[in-house]
């Protein structure tokens, strides 16, 4: 009985070194009840709609991230985190200016919190408030056009309603942008006086006052794609290769990439001839890329031409060197691409734009033409493939017959 008990002892004994053992075991990584040490604040920066804290951490070996703390104009607490390697903190999204006070705070792997240290930012104008002051509104077909300077490049929408007939403000469209220097058409409206109402707002729900605009569209009428065909021409291509049909191109559907006309694998350039089927003074068209992975690569058209002609009597001899002899030149142009990446990589900005199809602008002495046919010569892809693919045409203006 006296041995058994002495065993009991003895194994309780080792149970609880071991447990001893293993405690001691995992405060050995420098984790203990100590709070770090109080962060240095060493500057701050005050930019637009926010600013920058540097500081130097301290150098508590448990140390795991710093905080900063803070309301934000709306009285909202907010908090950004960096871990211990980073010396700098980036408060951004405020909408309004003024003096706001931001706790940093060192924490350890054990969750204990150092002293607070509080400095003042004094963010800087948001940007959407400059963006709206240099809104500018312009007649456009169909509606307004909007040029707009952004130099910080900020995440913003253009946000627009009108008021209808009987004096209501409804709401219609958004426009995303991250560009620079650039204009957005607003269209879909009819050639009367129109009220435009803008304001701007940012990824963080911050929103400017409004700017109204008043003015009267130009008369643009879509041009009914059920009267479109290809018009066989000497030197055109086929862009019913590979399963595609050139149908495709204007049948109202685009953003899959299985949706398009599609040339065979030959040298550049490829000219298409299209029937309008009507006869028109063209405004404007729209190009919606090949979709899907192929957007931006593949042979989207990068840089083309049109050309037009009312009818095809007295054409001269085709020559390839000279594609568009006996043709009108309507424009030379050149696709897009927001982010400005190289081929393979998109953003969601991007993919809107070219949802939306892109908007090439005819100049105005082309008015004065009556176009029912139209040469497409596509001189230089995205991925500078030798193919060309189109996911949709449209086309805009008046009709004459």
């Amino acid at each position: 009985m006296e041995k058994t008990n002495i065993h009991v002892g003895y194994s309780l004994i080792c149970i609880l070194l071991i447990l001893g053992c293993t405690e001691e075991e995992r405060s050995a990584y420098g984790s203990d009840e100590t709070p770090p040490d109080a962060v240095k604040i060493n500057s701050v920066e005050n930019r637009p709609g926010g600013a920058v804290i540097k500081f130097t951490p301290p150098t508590n070996q448990d140390l795991l991230y710093i905080r900063g703390a803070y309301n934000d104009e709306n009285g909202i607490s907010k908090q950004v985190i960096v871990s211990s390697v980073i010396d700098t903190l980036s408060i951004i999204g405020f909408g309004q200016t003024g003096d706001y006070n931001v706790d940093v705070t060192a924490i350890d792997t054990r969750d204990n919190e150092s002293v607070a240290v509080t400095t003042t930012i004094s963010p800087l104008e948001a940007p959407i408030h400059a963006i709206l002051e240099s809104i500018e509104g312009a007649q456009d077909f169909g509606g307004i056009n909007i040029s707009y300077l952004n130099p910080t490049r900020a995440d913003v929408s253009l946000n627009m309603s009108i008021i209808d007939l009987d004096g209501n403000q409804v709401f219609k469209e958004s426009f995303y942008t991250s560009q620079a220097n650039s204009s957005y058409s607003f269209r879909g409206y009819d050639p009367i006086l129109t009220t435009f109402i803008i304001y701007v707002e940012d990824r963080w729900g911050n929103q400017t006052i409004t700017k109204t605009l008043e003015t009267t569209p130009l008369e643009d009428v879509f041009l009914d794609k059920g009267f479109f065909s290809v018009q066989p021409m000497p030197g055109d291509e086929s862009f019913s290769e590979y399963g595609f049909s050139a149908n495709q191109m204007w049948d109202g559907s685009w953003s899959s990439q299985w949706n398009c006309g599609h040339t065979s694998f030959l040298a550049l350039p490829h000219q298409l001839t299209i029937s309008l089927g009507q006869l028109a003074k063209l405004n404007r068209f729209k190009l919606y890329q090949r979709g899907g992975t192929e957007l931006y690569k593949h042979g989207n058209p990068k840089r083309f031409q049109i050309y037009g002609r009312e009818d095809l009597d007295n054409l001269p001899i085709y020559s390839p060197s000279n594609p568009g002899d006996g043709w009108i030149l309507l424009g030379e142009f050149e696709s897009f691409k927001p982010s400005g990446l190289p081929p393979g990589s998109n953003t969601e900005e991007d993919y809107l734009f070219q949802d939306n199809g892109e908007d090439f602008v005819f100049d105005s002495n082309v008015q004065q033409y009556n176009i029912k046919y139209i040469r497409f010569v596509n001189l230089e892809t995205w991925n500078n493939q030798m193919v060309s693919v189109i996911g949709e045409l449209s086309f805009w203006g008046s009709i004459v017959d």
